[in-house]
Parts: structure tokens; C-alpha cells; sequence
């Protein structure tokens, strides 16, 4: 897809493991910017989930993402959005697979990467919480790259909602990624509020209609604490020079500074 020395030069600006995820994050990199300069796009949709903290606001990125995590922040049909999305990135990346529910609509392109191997880009758009908690929030997104470089300024969210989103998705499905994320945010980032992100937490399960306490968490991440699969998930993503994660000692981070204030 991408020529090999791009994809070379791209090494020094992320450090995955190998060259397929280096590839795909200069593609993500590439149809972010792509997104976000588009005078109608970048009003319409924001930005979040791992690949958000990832490129936004962890510095460097503590982890390989793969796919893009979009929110319709205004009313009406998603089909206008969905067609403009395709004007850009179908010429770069092919024909997608759609698929479209209620709650939201998914692109899923396919290509071949540089070394023989299918690269798959996810987009996924929610079409149901057009509002934020803490007020929406733009990033300045920058990339440097003989391939393609911009600077563009990414609809988001505030930094606590981010990861009271991501609390959320802890809870709701079974990705030891999640756990990684808010730890990494625990552990790097000061200043946070965690009481904010307890509350935007709490206040998307209301949107969901689901009340969660304290004890179901628990319970929840006891659960999740003994799957194979749960603590596995993150090891391909870690960068080349993190050979290991302890999702005990992670979720005890977790546990004292956010689910004990639930």
C-alpha cells in the first residue's frame, strides 16, 4: 500500500513492533487528517476512544490502535457524513464493507500492505450521543511524513470524559486495552479529575439507562481478571520496548482511584 521507505521513515515516530502496525498507523494518521480538514467533518464528528488518547493526547502513544472511534455530535441522518467520508478515503483505500445499526455505522476498509499482508481500517461512528459532559474540546494534530504530512485541528472531548468513555467500555466488554488505557492515564497524566471521570462515567450509563455501583464493577473486573483472553488482549499492542503488563497491579490503580469513588 505505502512504499517501504515511508513506511521505514514512519519508525521513528512510533515504536510498534513491526512494520504492519507501523503501515496502519501512518494510514490512521493519514485519514485523520484527511477527516479533519474537511470544512464539514471536522464540525460534524468528534474524535475518541484508545486511538484518541493515543494520538491526542498520550505523548508518546503507550500503545498500537487500529481502528477510529467517531461520535455524529449533530442531529440528522448520517448517510450525507458517511457519503463524504467515502469521497475522501475510497480513492486511498478502496470499497468499504458498511455496516449500520440504531446506535451507529461502521466502515470497514480492506487493503494490502507493503509486505503482502491485509490491512483492515475500522471506522466507527456512533450516531446516537450528540452531546458531551465537559464540552467538546479541539487538538492540534500534527504529522510529519514524506508520505503525507498536515496539521489539523481534531474534534474531542476533554480529557476526563475521555476516559470516563473508556471507563465505560472497561466495564462493558472484555479488552484488557481498556484496563491499560486508564491506567496509562493514572499513572502519567497529572492533574486529572477523577471525580469528573467518574461522573461522566456515570452519567453515559444514565444515558444508557443502566445504574452500575460499586459492587457490580467489582465484580465485573473480578470476573475479567480471570479470563485468559481479558489479560492477554494488550500484550500485541505494547511497544517494542515493553516487554510486559501486570493487569493486577493496573487494576489496583484502577480499583483505589476510580471504582472505590463510584
Amino acid at each position: 500500500m505505502i512504499p517501504r521507505n515511508y513506511i521505514l521513515e514512519w519508525t521513528e515516530n512510533v515504536p510498534w513492533g513491526n512494520l504492519q502496525q507501523v503501515e496502519q498507523d501512518l494510514l490512521l494518521t493519514t485519514m485523520l487528517l484527511k477527516l479533519y480538514t474537511h470544512p464539514i467533518l471536522k464540525e460534524t464528528l468528534a474524535f475518541r476512544g484508545g486511538t484518541a488518547l493515543n494520538k491526542l493526547i498520550f505523548k508518546p502513544a503507550s500503545r498500537y490502535s487500529e481502528d477510529i472511534d467517531l461520535v455524529q455530535i449533530t442531529t440528522g441522518p448520517i448517510g450525507p457524513t458517511l457519503t463524504i467520508i467515502r469521497e475522501i478515503m475510497d480513492p486511498l483505500l478502496g470499497k468499504p464493507t458498511y455496516d449500520g445499526t440504531k446506535a451507529g455505522a461502521t466502515l470497514t476498509y480492506k487493503t494490502t500492505s507493503e509486505e503482502g499482508l491485509v490491512l483492515r481500517l475500522k471506522l466507527e461512528i456512533n450516531t446516537r450521543e450528540h452531546f458531551s459532559i465537559l464540552g467538546f474540546q479541539d487538538y492540534e494534530f500534527v504529522s510529519t511524513s514524506s508520505w503525507h504530512s498536515g496539521t489539523a485541528l481534531v474534534r474531542s472531548y476533554r480529557i476526563e470524559e475521555l476516559l470516563g468513555t473508556k471507563l465505560r467500555a472497561l466495564y462493558q466488554r472484555r479488552k484488557g486495552r481498556d484496563l491499560y488505557d486508564l491506567y496509562t492515564a493514572l499513572t502519567t497524566i497529572d492533574g486529572l479529575n477523577k471525580d469528573e471521570i467518574i461522573r461522566c462515567f456515570l452519567e453515559y450509563m444514565r444515558y444508557e439507562q443502566r445504574a452500575i455501583s460499586q459492587e457490580s464493577f467489582l465484580s465485573n473486573m473480578e470476573a475479567k481478571l480471570k479470563n485468559k483472553e481479558f489479560r492477554e488482549d494488550i500484550a500485541p499492542l505494547l511497544p517494542r520496548h515493553i516487554l510486559t503488563f501486570d493487569p493486577d497491579a493496573a487494576y489496583e490503580q484502577v480499583r483505589q482511584h476510580l471504582l472505590e469513588k463510584l
